[in-house]
């Protein structure tokens, strides 16, 4: 495990907020500019890799639009990473990703791997077993 000095960390947390908010502002060159070209992207959940700057970008800019991502933490971690949270809200439906980006000394990124969850209601067999110390936050 290598510590990152705090110059790296402060940097590394602003280019990861500075990409979201090129996604969500659809500022594609912005985004594309934070990248190395060989940047590479995985998608977990679904085996996705993007292996390449232009490949990341066109992904996102092709997905269907009517989206709006909230960036909800960014956290530097001992290694260096940066751990970002969004939601995602499209339409009714909700999802959350956790992104762990590499960036380098440069302050562009290389990698992210990210792990995505869709918000959904819990099982009516919790919802109606009346457990002491359990509630439900609604998701709207």
């Amino acid at each position: 495990m290598s510590l990152s000095s705090p110059v790296h960390s402060n940097l590394a947390a602003s280019v990861v907020c500075q990409l979201w908010h090129s996604f969500q502002a659809r500022d594609w060159a912005r985004a594309r500019a934070l990248l190395v070209d060989r940047a590479c992207c995985d998608w977990v959940a679904s085996g996705e890799r993007l292996a390449s700057a232009d490949t990341i970008i066109r992904a996102n800019r092709e997905y269907p639009e009517g989206w709006t991502l909230h960036l909800l933490a960014v956290n530097v971690l001992l290694d260096g990473r940066v751990h970002s949270i969004i939601r995602v809200e499209h339409g009714s439906t909700i999802f959350f990703a956790n992104t762990l980006f590499t960036v380098t000394a440069e302050g562009l990124i290389e990698h992210m791997e990210e792990y995505w969850g869709t918000a959904e209601a819990p099982p009516a067999s919790r919802l109606q077993a009346g457990w002491p110390d359990y509630t439900v936050t609604p998701l709207s």
